[in-house]
């Protein structure tokens, strides 16, 4: 029985590492690093902003991962450059539009957008995905204190592990909607992911998150 799990454990573990060889051969150049972390950029065709990708290992089962996720008022705690957000619209528990203000470094203006969210769950194949799209719409109206974006195409993909852990890659492909110098932007590109990543892996610590996924936590 041992030697079962430790097979699946093996196995897991080689598609989490063929998984993470094809998601940095695209051409992704590293950008940042740490506490196992990797941040990577590409130049956007759509965007005069990079792109950018973030990769680690969660200590956390997919559910309980779901669970912060589904946690709207703790982004400002974890969630990199979260100023504020709000629930807009709760559709189902896969399918919620949300508001969100992006903090960008003084002298530019923060960033808002309106968030359309979905979660797709593939149990039978221990993966969830977290899709994000801004909306043109004015769901909330226009205000002069931040500059409004309307194209923002973010996915964070979550696979099971089997060893309790939970592989997260995290994209991002946005337009930052006006005027952002390059050593800002840049910064916002390393930065945001891997403090949303070093947030994730901070939160999944709190017990509540595993009794909303109904998971008893192992006591070590």
């Amino acid at each position: 029985m041992k030697s079962c799990c430790l097979l699946v454990m093996l196995v897991s573990l080689i598609a989490s590492a063929q998984l993470y060889a094809d998601e940095i051969s695209q051409g992704w150049k590293k950008a940042k690093h740490g506490e196992g972390i990797q941040v990577y950029t590409r130049p956007s065709k759509d965007s005069p902003s990079d792109e950018f990708l973030g990769v680690t290992d969660v200590d956390a089962p997919l559910k309980v991962i779901l669970e912060v996720f589904r946690d709207i008022p703790s982004f400002p705690q974890w969630y990199g450059f979260c100023r504020d957000i709000r629930l807009i619209n709760r559709m189902s528990d896969t399918h919620e539009v949300i508001y969100f203000i992006l903090a960008t470094p003084w002298p530019v203006k923060d960033r808002d957008m309106v968030v359309d969210v979905l979660i797709e769950k593939q149990e039978e194949k221990g993966v969830a995905v977290i899709s994000m799209n801004a909306l043109k719409e004015e769901i909330v109206p226009v205000q002069e204190n931040y500059v409004r974006m309307t194209r923002l195409i973010g996915k964070a993909t979550l696979t099971e592990r089997g060893d309790g852990k939970t592989h997260v890659t995290y994209m991002v492909n946005s337009d930052p909607a006006g005027y952002i110098p390059a050593a800002i932007s840049n910064m916002l590109a390393k930065d945001q992911p891997y403090l949303t990543l070093k947030g994730l892996k901070e939160m999944v610590k709190n017990d509540k998150y595993y009794e909303l996924a109904g998971i008893e936590r192992e006591k070590p």
